[in-house]
């Protein structure tokens, strides 16, 4: 089966996520993957021994917005997977461009693992919003990441026997960068790692995390990633032992915040899933997450972390104490996270899925014919 793997996207977790899937995917069937030339890994999947195809994309809005209206690039990239001559298309992640690359293949069938079923507050724009429901209509299959928005899509109209739950695999990508830091280093640290948006929640950690200094004097709080901290400036003022990394982490700095790290904290007011999360098992720590979204399949709750009602900082600061009192405790859900991650998210499994979905695709098509 001649499948193209189609990434377009630069920066973060879904460049991880698409060459994971698209290493294991490899064996089973003949993959060529399709990804941005200007994509943070590249030198990972030259070195992967994958079948890889590099297009331009876009380095700003302004080329993507000159790109798409003037169609020289997406009509080249098209053009490019028309000579493979592919009998699967697989997007690991929807791209802006999936809907005007997949009109060049009508008949062929589309796999699309979909992060996000519901658009994050903040990103529910007309244009994302017109591009997700375009590449849902377009997809033979669509892979969803937690079991709770398979009824959401159904609602939506989406056939039920059309959707997979292909859970997140396991982060460890990132240990290649693990420098084993002294355990002194990572005591009683709170990690919040990534993009700074609204729904992440910041501003209730933010509000907990006095609460946790007057039980835990010593305790310090992590803040990395990108995104806008203005909002949060009167929150952040006056509060010491905090450390703010206000910028794009690049993937050979991530270990580096997990290893000096107690816990990981995920104080979001809406989720699907969270790629946090598979990282945070990969280094053995534990979780306090939200119960919202997907959330609650990632994270087993009084196992390999804690479950919170969201937007209450209390509760929140609870949890956090409870993990930072007890070393034991935090090493034991450290260590259970581990093993869950490793055994049942591992991308041996996750890939099977993949590739399972890709055939039901194909043959679906086939039988329509």
């Amino acid at each position: 089966m001649r499948v193209a793997l189609i990434y377009l996207g630069r920066l973060g977790g879904g460049a991880v996520y698409s060459l994971e899937v698209a290493r294991v995917l490899a064996k089973k069937c003949d993959l060529t993957a399709f990804i941005s030339e200007q994509v943070e890994n590249l030198n990972a999947w030259e070195e992967s021994g994958i079948k890889v195809i590099t297009v331009p994309t876009y380095r700003n809005m302004g080329e993507f917005f000159l790109s798409t209206l003037f169609f020289y690039r997406w009509w080249r990239i098209a053009l490019k997977i028309k000579q493979l001559k592919p009998e699967v298309l697989y997007y690991p992640m929807i791209h802006l461009w999936t809907p005007l690359i997949n009109s060049f293949f009508p008949r062929i069938p589309k796999v699309v693992t979909l992060h996000d079923p519901v658009l994050h507050l903040g990103e529910r724009d007309l244009f994302r919003r017109l591009v997700q429901i375009a590449s849902i209509r377009q997809a033979t299959r669509l892979i969803i990441l937690s079991r709770v928005f398979e009824n959401n899509l159904v609602g939506k109209g989406i056939p039920r026997n059309k959707i997979d739950i292909i859970h997140h695999g396991v982060f460890s990508y990132y240990l290649r960068w693990k420098k084993g830091v002294k355990p002194s280093s990572r005591e009683k640290t709170i990690l919040f790692f990534g993009r700074i948006i609204p729904y992440k929640g910041l501003d209730v950690l933010l509000r907990a995390f006095p609460k946790i200094k007057e039980k835990v004097p010593e305790a310090r709080l992590i803040i990395a990633g990108s995104g806008e901290l203005k909002p949060y400036a009167q929150l952040l003022e006056g509060l010491n032992n905090i450390e703010v990394v206000n910028r794009w982490i690049a993937e050979e700095e991530v270990a580096g915040f997990f290893e000096r790290a107690s816990l990981v904290v995920l104080p979001y007011k809406e989720a699907t899933q969270s790629g946090v999360i598979p990282i945070a098992y990969s280094f053995g720590l534990p979780v306090v997450a939200t119960k919202t979204g997907g959330l609650g399949e990632q994270v087993i709750h009084g196992n390999t972390g804690y479950l919170v009602p969201p937007s209450e900082p209390d509760a929140l600061a609870e949890a956090c104490i409870r993990l930072l009192e007890d070393e034991a405790l935090a090493r034991e859900m450290g260590t259970a996270g581990y093993q869950k991650a490793m055994e049942e998210w591992n991308w041996d499994i996750v890939a099977e899925r993949v590739y399972h979905s890709c055939v039901k695709a194909k043959d679906l098509v086939l039988s329509s014919d």
